[in-house]
């Protein structure tokens, strides 16, 4: 992002990486976002299985949001400002054949994943009960049939399959982006709005328990991906990002508001109340918020002061943020790994902040060398 968009190895472009000066905001917050994935999802083992303790911190303690949405209007950007941007503006076909190849990928690897994660919760039953993979050793070989034309996803997969089913939508809204692109937008809440005010709106199948739809409700999810990809192909933070350095009322304005959306969070508790809006499965306006000033406070920090880029923290967020797509595959397993590690072996809150720990770090150890393998690939 920046001027010139500046992000390097984006999750949904092979492209090479753009013109210099390097400018690492993207990664870094993909990288955080990933991060926050990786110990949510170990968080989900160890807290149905009656943990005692605090959860490690992450932004989900404090906030309505989790990471996935700030994953989806990351890469709903991308996919405009780099497969789609006014500016070089591709022809309908060339980019349909470029998502529609990496919704394959994502298949691909969503498939890869299921079969490295199954041996674990064959030999776990409280694996295979927490994760859902009980449902699909006790259905039989039509529950797999099930699962490849994605009508039931174990836990952590969701996410995945919602991204394949928007990756190849893109070009429908690309063409609509094309020809108007505020209708586009507009159509696009007004579909998010609609699936909000009816929950019924939803694609059967999804986590085999419930109310049997998806956890990541397309129909409503598809707002931050497409109002993204719409930002995305007229690089409105390049703007933002000119506009932000020096101007210390643009980096007040989103710490601001998201120290509100903190505030009213924890008061829901302090006060004895529930704030409306603010629905996981049909991402409600409440979350969608705070996703978007968390996005916005994050960068505005990068944008004021480049040369945090440089620390070595924030170096090694925007590695494991580089390759989003491979990385969110690893911290999926890593993550299952440490559930599976905890529950079996060390039930205990100490361990599971190490596991958490642990699993970071493996995380970034991976990041750096699947960033290696692919510059000696490049190289030969």
């Amino acid at each position: 992002m920046g001027a010139p968009v500046t992000v390097e190895n984006p999750s949904f472009s092979d492209a090479a990486p753009l013109v210099a000066p390097r400018d690492q905001t993207i990664d870094i917050l993909r990288g955080f976002a990933l991060i926050t994935i990786t110990i949510n999802h170990i968080t989900g083992f160890t807290d149905r299985m009656g943990m005692v303790g605090r959860q490690f911190p992450t932004l989900t303690l404090w906030g309505f949001s989790s990471a996935a949405e700030i994953f989806f209007l990351v890469s709903g950007y991308l996919v405009g400002a780099v497969y789609f941007s006014a500016a070089k503006d591709p022809p309908i076909p060339a980019f349909a054949s470029k998502v529609w190849v990496r919704a394959g990928k994502l298949y691909a690897y969503n498939l890869a994943l299921f079969l490295v994660l199954l041996p674990m919760c064959w030999v776990s039953p409280d694996m295979a009960r927490l994760s859902f993979y009980r449902y699909f050793f006790t259905g039989g070989p039509t529950t797999f049939g099930q699962f490849l034309i994605l009508y039931i996803q174990p836990y952590c997969l969701e996410i995945l399959v919602t991204y394949i089913v928007l990756l190849a939508m893109a070009p429908l809204f690309a063409i609509m982006l094309r020809a108007q692109a505020i209708v586009a937008v507009l159509l696009s809440i007004a579909l998010y709005w609609y699936a909000h005010q009816n929950p019924g709106f939803n694609i059967p199948g999804g986590s085999p328990l419930g109310d049997w739809g998806w956890n990541f409700n397309p129909a409503s999810w598809q707002a931050l991906f497409f109002v993204a990809m719409a930002a995305g192909r007229y690089r409105l933070l390049d703007g933002l990002r000119r506009k932000t350095q020096g101007n210390w009322y643009l980096l007040l304005l989103p710490w601001i508001i998201f120290a509100a959306f903190t505030w009213l969070y924890l008061a829901q508790d302090w006060y004895d109340f529930s704030v409306m809006y603010q629905s996981k499965v049909r991402v409600g306006p409440v979350r969608a918020g705070h996703a978007l000033s968390v996005s916005w406070a994050v960068m505005s920090l990068f944008w004021m002061w480049p040369r945090l880029q440089r620390l070595w923290i924030f170096r090694q967020c925007a590695i494991i943020g580089s390759n989003s797509l491979q990385t969110f595959v690893a911290c999926v397993a890593i993550s299952y790994a440490a559930g599976f590690i905890w529950i079996e072996y060390l039930h205990s809150h100490a361990a599971y902040i190490a596991l958490c720990i642990t699993s970071v770090i493996v995380l970034g150890l991976f990041a750096n060398a699947y960033r290696r393998w692919r510059t000696r690939s490049a190289e030969d």
